[in-house]
């Protein structure tokens, strides 16, 4: 060893090093940090959950898990940031069901495909939505505010948390099925949605089931019909849509996980047995409930073949009510 040039005698010393290290440090140096995308603005409804899950993630695989919000466009931005990413694991996005509705009501050139671009992880969950009223509305039930709707259609009116969301291709939905001609309200965000219905200055909108679930009661909304194939654990006296003789209700939001496709197994495993763990701990499943998610144990083929379907029904949804996202 005497005789080996000193650069020779420093880079032996350093590999040396190298493979001492625990396995967790070996894996975070040769791994690097994660980049979890956001494409939404921070402090939205999704933070409960997506950074508590990121931080648990970052001590499972003992390496940085860093958020990174990237709003703007719908939720176009980010994911157009992410494909512009290596798929090698080390970025992955947060989404939500727009991530497909975007293209199904999009009459323009897609700015991706999320068939052959995107590769779902894993789902964090599946959210309905609900159909509300204000509490202090005269309103006890769906019939009750059919029967108001149809005596003077152009009177009333239906809100959406946005032009083209679900929230808005429901409320068509149901305006079609009581076959009249009602005004709808489209407002940039659930919060001014929220301030003009309890303002009295709108009847009735369709919300997600965490707003409902936090805003019932004293706390502004009525709760009074379900978008999903069976009641809530948290709200277990309202009926669901279907119940109550409506059907085409039945599609759920989700909340999930994805990657940029082309990313290899060995890279995507570890993550989503990692995340997949996380979800079933009892701290991340307090948190689901608390937003209304259900948990979801789809493969990453379940999802892309559930995608697609929904592609469709929204597609449909949105040709037969001429609603686009331009």
């Amino acid at each position: 060893m005497d005789h080996l040039p000193m650069r020779r005698r420093i880079t032996i010393a350093a590999l040396t090093t190298l493979l001492t290290l625990p396995a967790s440090a070996w894996t975070a140096q040769a791994a690097g940090p994660t980049a979890l995308i956001v494409p939404y603005a921070a402090g939205g409804a999704a933070d409960p959950v997506v950074r508590p899950l990121a931080q648990r993630l970052q001590e499972v695989l003992g390496r940085p898990v860093i958020v990174e919000n990237k709003p703007g466009a719908n939720g176009i931005i980010g994911t157009q940031y992410l494909l512009r990413q290596p798929a090698d694991g080390h970025t992955m996005m947060f989404h939500i069901t727009s991530l497909i509705q975007n293209i199904a009501l999009s009459r323009t050139e897609p700015p991706y495909d999320f068939a052959t671009d995107i590769q779902p992880l894993a789902l964090i969950g599946r959210q309905a939505v609900v159909l509300v009223v204000p509490s202090a509305s005269p309103y006890q039930s769906l019939a009750d505010v059919a029967r108001a709707a149809k005596a003077d259609p152009h009177a009333f009116s239906f809100g959406s948390y946005g032009a083209g969301s679900t929230s808005h291709i429901y409320g068509e939905q149901l305006r079609a099925s009581w076959n009249i001609d009602m005004p709808h309200i489209a407002f940039k965000g659930t919060a001014p949605l929220l301030q003009d219905m309890l303002g009295g200055r709108v009847p009735m909108a369709f919300v997600s089931a965490a707003t409902a679930i936090e805003r019932q009661g004293e706390q502004g909304l009525r709760p009074i019909a379900v978008a999903h194939t069976h009641r809530l654990e948290q709200l277990p006296e309202v009926p669901t849509l279907a119940e109550l003789g409506y059907t085409g209700f039945e599609a759920t939001g989700w909340w999930g996980l994805f990657l940029r496709a082309g990313t290899p197994e060995s890279a995507a495993g570890p993550l989503r047995t990692a995340i997949q763990s996380i979800l079933r701990e009892p701290d991340m499943r307090e948190r689901m409930r608390l937003a209304g998610l259900e948990p979801s144990s789809e493969t990453p083929q379940e999802i892309s073949a559930a995608m697609a379907r929904e592609f469709r029904h929204w597609e449909a949804l949105s040709r037969r009510f001429d609603i686009t996202l331009q």
